[in-house]
């Protein structure tokens, strides 16, 4: 215990994207409710990610974070934070919007949708430097033969710069198509997210269950149609009424017009504290066997499988 009456907690972060701040991240503003945070070349408790394998260089309990379309690794790790639905108690399921947006930003404030749908300049907004998507390219060339779609990103820009701020970009347009990379269950990145605080309508693909935490009043979802000439249809019959139109644009953005409860900050703070103060041998002190290996081997395998489209 330490002058702040907390405990002190050496932690440390490998293996994330560039310039994070290893004391001002999700995270760590979680757990420094609790801890006095000390970051440490030798640390107790270690955060990593998937962006490369300096992870295997620490002897202490492990826990990974992935926002991409990656499952959880228990051969290497202790426990683990995705967006998979996966049921073992040492996950806990946290997609990747958490990190952009506070849960409270998701409680769908009162506007005038009328007068929101009446600034619009256009169809539809496309906002993409990934030109890797093959569903999503191969959609947004369909669509556009209806209506010429709004780029302003790197991929396939056409309206002659890089767009400063996407959210008030994509709200200028009646649509915005929000596809994923990929589409695996539970994997849900800011994409239908930042479409929503757009006051738009999201043409959404990815995720084929994310009507579990969003409501389907209130996007397209590619997920719900036989064919995409029917999603094409559909999208078409919502944009040729006006009423039609203005129902997904004031319904709420998730069920109960909140997220759920196990996406609260306290929720997952609490599981962090929890794994962090459970008493284990960490996997990286423990005796590595023949079949270890190979299972070891095979979750790699799946891991790598499971990335492409659903």
């Amino acid at each position: 215990m330490n002058a702040s009456g907390k405990p002190t907690l050496k932690i440390n972060f490998v293996d994330f994207w560039k310039n994070l701040d290893k004391l001002d991240n999700y995270f760590s503003r979680l757990l420094c409710e609790r801890y006095e945070l000390v970051i440490s070349d030798n640390p107790e408790v270690l955060f990593y990610s998937m962006f490369g394998k300096k992870h295997l260089n620490y002897k202490c309990k492990r826990i990974f974070y992935s926002g991409e379309n990656a499952g959880a690794d228990f051969s290497e790790c202790d426990f683990a934070l995705t967006s998979d639905y996966n049921a073992d108690p040492r996950h806990y399921r946290l997609p990747l919007y958490l990190l952009y947006f506070s849960p409270e930003r998701f409680v769908k404030p009162e506007f005038d949708a009328e007068a929101e749908l009446d600034a619009k300049k256009g169809f539809c907004s496309f906002v993409v430097s990934n030109s890797g998507g093959k569903v999503r390219n191969r959609f947004y060339e369909k669509l556009s033969r209806y209506k010429a779609i709004a780029s302003g990103g790197k991929y396939r820009n056409n309206i002659g710069y890089r767009v400063p701020d996407k959210l008030a970009f994509i709200r200028d347009y009646r649509f915005c198509l929000s596809f994923e990379n990929k589409s695996y269950p539970g994997y849900t990145t800011e994409k239908l997210v930042e479409a929503l605080f757009a006051n738009t309508v999201p043409i959404y693909w990815g995720n084929p269950i994310v009507q579990k935490e969003f409501n389907p009043d209130a996007f397209l979802c590619y997920h719900d149609y036989p064919s995409e000439k029917a999603f094409i249809n559909r999208i078409i019959e919502v944009e040729s009424n006006k009423e039609l139109y203005l129902s997904y644009l004031k319904a709420p953005w998730c069920l109960n017009n909140s997220l759920a409860e196990q996406y609260q900050p306290d929720s997952v703070r609490e599981w962090l504290c929890q794994a962090i103060a459970t008493s284990i041998t960490p996997i990286a002190c423990k005796p590595r066997s023949i079949m270890h290996i190979i299972e070891h081997q095979h979750i790699r395998f799946k891991n790598k499988t499971r990335r492409g489209n659903w």
